[in-house]
């Protein structure tokens, strides 16, 4: 079992406020992995639990309040998954080239030197942040799972 503490930025209507996330991951094998997240937001507890730090950001950022975003590495349009496979709570930033579709990502997540020069968490953030659009792609399934159901 592994236990981190993450410190996510929201932005609310207020501002940018930072979510101290209790980050668990028990792993037991590929096929058996379960991560818990677990927060307070406005006073209230919340926890989700899944089977990766993906989804159950997913359903946190789909639990927040009115107007609150998650403004991290997984919402960002820079932040692209892997398209031969990644690591749980792991993504690629790539802030120099704009990939039109997954084949595009291979170099650098294929090159070693790439791949560990562009890896970030989910809970990441830099000042190259920009929210994911409709309008342009990112190999990931956050922008859609978020706002599929708005």
């Amino acid at each position: 079992m592994e236990n981190k503490i993450y410190y996510l930025p929201i932005e609310t209507p207020n501002g940018i406020v930072n979510l101290e996330i209790n980050h668990t991951m028990v792993n037991n094998d590929e096929a058996d992995m379960s991560v818990t997240l677990s927060t307070t937001i406005k006073g209230t507890p919340v926890s989700y639990q899944t089977e990766t730090t993906e989804k159950a950001l997913i359903l946190l950022a789909k639990n927040l309040p009115k107007n609150w975003h998650i403004k991290s590495c997984i919402s960002c349009r820079y932040g692209h998954f892997c398209p031969v496979g990644n690591s749980d709570n792991e993504l690629f930033c790539v802030t120099d080239f704009a990939p039109k579709e997954p084949r595009d990502l291979w170099q650098v997540t294929e090159n070693e030197g790439e791949r560990k020069s562009r890896s970030r968490t989910l809970f990441d953030c830099c000042d190259y942040y920009k929210a994911q659009s409709k309008d342009y792609f990112t190999y990931s399934d956050y922008y859609y799972e978020v706002t599929k159901c708005k």
